[in-house]
């Protein structure tokens, strides 16, 4: 099998101790490039994927879209760095860049929200490095497929021109299924990857809606 180029959030994210989608598939010997992270925004999601496009090459890619409102910070200096391990929430680093989420726990993010983000202009950039995307994987023979892992309440109707379907996302997916039963709720906020279970439920539809790929009997191996 040729190797899969994935991105998205912690949903995504193979390289985690909780289990993912992702795992499942490496698990089964998918080839998988995963560029996916924790808690970062569709802004790193695609700009991790249009990297990877444009410097290898891959038979498939799955984009997984997150929330809109999260905020990627470089760290850069150490007033950055002091404010990060102030967060009681997302207090970590992700490849040098403090994915921040939405949250409001310190000043200046609250100022942040409060003044000057601009959702407008955050979802046309997700749009348009969506389109550049689409137009390099088409130009290097890539099937790309997108999935949503949360509801985006998009600003207008451009939004159609990603090619998904819009009316399902994982996480409420997940929250309506039997699954939702034994999430983990011990971390509250912090946890927002859905149990081992309905990662396997969800690698599974994936690889039968999307990837197709000759790997049923051993996803059935796996117990849901």
């Amino acid at each position: 099998m040729s190797k899969i180029l994935i991105s998205g959030c912690g949903i995504t994210w193979s390289k985690q101790e909780r289990p993912s989608w992702a795992k499942v598939l490496r698990v089964c010997g998918v080839d998988i490039d995963d560029r996916a992270g924790p808690a970062i925004s569709n802004q790193l999601i695609l700009d991790n994927m249009i990297d990877a496009v444009m410097k290898n090459e891959y038979s498939q890619a799955v984009c997984q879209l997150t929330d809109v409102g999260k905020l990627d910070v470089e760290l850069n200096s150490d007033d950055r760095r002091e404010i990060m391990k102030e967060d009681p929430i997302r207090n970590f680093s992700f490849q040098n860049i403090w994915p921040s989420s939405s949250s409001q726990d310190h000043e200046s993010k609250r100022l942040y929200y409060k003044y000057l983000y601009s959702p407008g202009i955050e979802q046309k950039n997700i749009l348009h490095k969506w389109l550049l995307l689409k137009i390099l994987c088409l130009e290097k023979d890539i099937t790309l497929h997108t999935i949503l892992g949360y509801k985006i309440n998009w600003i207008g109707e451009d939004y159609k021109l990603i090619e998904t379907n819009h009316d399902w996302q994982i996480y409420e997916d997940y929250k309506t299924s039997s699954h939702w039963q034994s999430h983990d709720h011990t971390v509250g906020e912090k946890n927002t990857v859905p149990n081992k279970h309905y990662q396997i439920a969800l690698a599974k539809k994936i690889n039968k809606e999307f990837l197709k790929l000759p790997i049923e009997d051993k996803l059935e191996k796996f117990y849901v």
